[in-house]
């Protein structure tokens, strides 16, 4: 048996992994969380602890593993600290990045531009936003001295435990839409292409290319090729939650959601990315996981947001995670606000 570490592994991709590996039986799998967890599949130890902290993880890898798999959203700075415990811990270290990093283009490969690289806002590069801390850590390994990794760039993964509108995830479009309350989305950017991937097929290829030679101090991104309108997906969204729960989701559109697009990254993850039309072309994932099938989205979507809504029918709103209040309390002004425009001009 081999051993592999997957560091805050329980997410949309994560989960799929352990499931795809306990299900290979060739694999140990050790999985960090933060909380207390009950393994449900076979061959996986949970250990606790905070990934962030080098203590932790030099702990952890005073054990030397086949594979280590890195979901964690560092800091630059936890990121420069633990690499290289990481990657001499390990044969084949895999570092989850993001097609965030890219610059705007018709057509998205590994080699597309980046943002770091080649945008002119100097307000933005002074930041270490998603988008430019996680090109900056690919540059860390780059530079680095060490051989044994891979860059995977996912773009926006879903599941059941996770579903995204625009910049928001399921706790802040679908908890309010759940609990009658009117949502806000921006109106430009229910225009814009986008591509959602399910998180098992993302899974699926990463597990095909561990220990694979050929991808080390390189780079691949595993997205859908499909191209879909996010006012598609909305549309989708709705009719799932109506033919549910007879509710009838109340959507503003508006050009003008500053003080809530700020607290998503300072407005930027917007700016820099859900305001551009995505598509991306996934032949090199195809060549490395010759079996991978990536789902049709909008069925895969929908069999999501069914399991999510048959969850929270029993567990009520437990069955989300935390809320943000401080959005809500926004959100709640704004939809106020330009639901009294909306009547005043009638």
């Amino acid at each position: 048996m081999k051993n592999i570490l997957l560091l805050g592994g329980t997410g949309a991709i994560g989960n799929f992994v352990a499931e795809i590996l306990s299900n290979s039986d060739e694999w140990n799998i050790f999985i960090t969380t933060r909380n207390e967890r009950i393994p449900k599949i076979k061959n996986v130890k949970y250990i606790k602890g905070n990934a962030r902290e080098f203590d932790f993880i030099k702990n952890v890898c005073i054990d030397h593993y086949d594979a280590i798999i890195d979901f964690m959203n560092y800091n630059l700075e936890e990121f420069e600290q633990n690499y290289e415990v990481l990657l001499r811990a390990t044969n084949h270290y895999i570092f989850l990045s993001s097609c965030r990093v890219y610059n705007n283009e018709n057509l998205l490969t590994e080699n597309s531009p980046r943002l770091l690289d080649t945008i002119k806002d100097d307000e933005f590069l002074k930041t270490n936003r998603y988008a430019l801390r996680k090109a900056r850590e690919e540059d860390i390994l780059n530079k680095s001295e060490y051989n044994n990794w891979t860059i995977v760039r996912p773009y926006i993964t879903f599941s059941n435990i996770r579903l995204q509108l625009g910049v928001y995830e399921k706790e802040e479009w679908l908890y309010r839409l759940l609990n009658d309350e009117p949502l806000v989305v921006n109106k430009n950017v229910l225009e814009k292409y986008t591509s959602l991937t399910y998180g098992y097929d993302v899974a699926y290829g990463i597990y095909k290319i561990l220990n694979n030679k050929e991808l080390y101090r390189d780079k691949i991104q595993f997205v859908t090729e499909q191209s879909i309108k996010w006012k598609d997906i909305l549309n989708t969204y709705t009719e799932i939650i109506t033919n549910l729960t007879n509710k009838n989701p109340v959507i503003i559109e508006s050009e003008n959601l500053c003080e809530i697009e700020e607290l998503f990254e300072g407005g930027y993850n917007t700016k820099y990315d859900r305001l551009w039309n995505r598509k991306f072309d996934n032949s090199k994932s195809i060549e490395y996981s010759k079996d991978i099938v990536y789902h049709e989205t909008l069925e895969k979507i929908k069999e999501c947001l069914i399991e999510f809504i048959e969850k929270w029918k029993i567990e009520g709103n437990i069955a989300f995670n935390k809320i943000n209040e401080e959005y809500e309390n926004k959100m709640n002004i704004l939809c106020n606000k330009l639901m009294l425009k909306e009547n005043r001009n009638d």
